[in-house]
């Protein structure tokens, strides 16, 4: 083979490497500019069937007590259920409230969000919500004699649900009778990112395998004023990544 072919040879050879790379290096790029996942946020609050394109499940929200199976024949066997919350009535004797409570046993209701009427009717009424089985959401009401968000075994501010966390904002709707000085409502905003907080550091320190958290779901009583609400949560609660 003479010089000049071998020239040529190494030229093509050259050329083909180089091209080469560039492919792969735009593959990389390509690999490397993909975004990341982003978490979502929606909010619920009318009773009946809730559907979003992030929830992969059917969400019902209730202001009764409703069996679990009664409402998956209507809505399917994957449906989560919470109730909104307003379960004690301060007209209602002790003996009545704790009537209430111990019917919700068996139903296989997802989560009850409470108000903070909930909890002052509890409280002056002597009503341990703990002792039930039940398991109930607050995110926003504090006990002032804690100085704390009121949290039990059986309370938390949030719940997870295939990959969904839903946290509980409690209204403020509170019968004229009852005294409310030992509690009172976090700002709506500090509580949601709490709630967010501690759903995501608790998602990720689970030893058994679940999905990731890929959306939240606030639940709510407080009509329109909740788009302000969301309005004031900071720009990187969307932007946060789910890994």
């Amino acid at each position: 083979m003479s010089f000049k072919n071998l020239n040529h040879l190494f030229s093509v050879i050259y050329l083909g490497l180089f091209f080469t790379l560039i492919s792969c290096s735009s593959n990389v790029s390509k690999i490397l500019e993909t975004p990341k996942a982003t978490l979502s946020i929606v909010t619920a609050s009318d009773p009946g069937l809730f559907k979003n394109d992030s929830l992969k499940f059917p969400l019902y929200l209730t202001d009764k007590i409703e069996s679990k199976e009664q409402v998956q024949a209507n809505y399917g066997s994957n449906v989560f259920i919470i109730h909104r919350g307003h379960l004690l009535k301060a007209s209602a004797t002790k003996e009545e409230n704790v009537a209430v409570l111990k019917s919700l046993e068996g139903k296989g209701i997802d989560a009850v969000n409470l108000s903070m009427e909930d909890f002052i009717i509890a409280d002056q009424q002597q009503i341990s919500l703990e002792n039930y089985s039940q398991f109930f959401l607050n995110s926003s009401v504090v006990n002032l004699n804690e100085d704390n968000i009121v949290t039990k075994p059986n309370i938390s501010s949030f719940v997870i649900y295939e990959g969904v966390a839903f946290i509980g904002l409690s209204d403020q709707v509170v019968d004229k009778n009852l005294v409310t000085e030992k509690f009172l409502i976090s700002d709506y905003v500090l509580a949601i990112l709490r709630a967010k907080k501690t759903a995501l550091t608790n998602n990720s320190l689970k030893k058994v395998s679940q999905p990731k958290i890929q959306s939240f779901v606030i639940v709510h009583n407080e009509g329109s004023e909740i788009n302000e609400i969301i309005e004031r949560l900071p720009p990187n609660f969307l932007n946060s990544l789910t890994d």
